[in-house]
C-alpha cells in the first residue's frame, strides 16, 4: 500500500511518475481501446489426530474458521472513503469510478464502448503477463462474490475447460484453463486466474492473465499485480444500481483528443 488509510500518514515514499501519454486504437465498431503507457521512476498448526478421517476434518474446520475472521481488504483495494490521497504526491490514474497507481513500464488498455464513451474494463499490461479490472454493483450483505465464483466455474465447464479453486491473496481465487484454437488450427490453453475484492456495495474482479496466470501469488511475475489490485480505490458513486450490475469508468480528462 503506497497511500495512508484516512487518519493515518502513508507508509512508504510516494512514486514520482511522469506525464503519460494516451492514445486511442483498435477499429471495432462496437469498443475501442485507450493505450495509456506511464513512465515511473520507482523501484496452522493442527493438535496431533490419529484418525486420517478426524484430521481432515480437523484442518476443514480451522480452515473455515480461519477464513470467516479474515479481512481480505484489509491491505486493499480500498472504497474511497477509507483512504486519503490527498496531498501525498503520488501520480495516479483517474478513471472515475476506479483510481489506478501504476508503476514504471506499466501500460493499461482501456475498454471503450464507442457509443457511450464509458470505460467498461480497465487492463493493466507489464512484460507477458495482465490483469484486466471490470467493476460490479454488490448488495451491502455481500455474496456476490461466490456467486460470480460459481458462474466462472460453470462457464469454463460448459466451454470444455476445466475450473478449480484455491487460497489465493483476495480470498478463494478461480483458476481456469480453457481450450482455444491457434492461428494454425492447433489446440491452445488460455489461462487464467480471477480475484475478487467485496466492498462495500461493490466489488472488484480482477483476471490475472498470461504468464503470471500460472504462478504462485509471491512469484516475482505475479507480485506486482497482487500489488497493483491492492491499490485500486473505488468511488462506486450513490447512484441505485442492481447487484451484479457493471459500474463503468470514465476516460482520463484528456485521453483520444487531438
Amino acid at each position: 500500500m503506497i497511500f495512508g488509510r484516512k487518519r493515518k500518514s502513508a507508509t512508504t515514499d510516494p512514486i514520482d511518475t511522469e506525464e503519460e501519454s494516451l492514445e486511442i486504437v483498435g477499429d471495432d465498431a462496437g469498443e475501442h481501446e485507450v493505450d495509456v503507457d506511464v513512465d515511473a521512476e520507482a523501484d496452522g498448526e493442527y493438535d496431533e489426530v490419529e484418525d486420517e478421517a478426524a484430521l481432515e476434518a480437523a484442518e476443514e474446520a480451522v480452515s473455515d474458521d480461519a477464513g470467516d475472521d479474515v479481512d481480505w481488504r484489509a491491505d486493499g483495494p480500498f472504497d474511497s472513503e477509507e483512504v486519503d490521497l490527498a496531498d501525498d504526491g503520488v501520480v495516479r490514474i483517474d478513471l472515475g469510478a476506479v483510481i489506478v497507481t501504476p508503476w514504471e513500464g506499466l501500460g493499461l488498455q482501456l475498454q471503450v464502448n464507442e457509443a457511450d464513451r464509458q470505460v467498461q474494463a480497465v487492463t493493466a499490461v507489464w512484460k507477458n503477463s495482465g490483469l484486466e479490472v471490470t467493476l460490479f454493483a454488490a448488495p451491502a450483505s455481500g455474496g456476490l462474490a461466490e456467486e460470480l465464483r460459481e458462474d466462472a466455474v460453470d462457464e469454463a465447464e460448459q466451454a470444455g475447460g476445466t475450473a478449480t479453486l484455491a487460497d489465493g491473496p483476495f480470498g478463494s481465487e478461480v483458476r481456469r484453463v480453457l481450450p482455444q484454437e491457434g492461428p494454425g488450427g492447433e489446440q491452445m490453453f488460455h489461462v487464467s486466474r480471477i480475484w475478487f475484492a467485496e466492498g462495500p456495495r461493490w466489488l472488484l474482479r480482477g483476471t490475472l492473465l498470461g504468464e503470471a496466470a500460472v504462478g504462485e501469488a509471491d512469484a516475482p511475475v505475479v507480485a506486482p499485480f497482487v500489488e497493483l489490485f491492492r491499490n485500486l480505490v473505488v468511488n462506486r458513486g450513490d447512484k441505485p444500481r442492481v447487484p451484479g450490475e457493471l459500474i463503468p469508468m470514465t476516460l482520463p480528462e484528456g485521453a483520444g483528443e487531438g
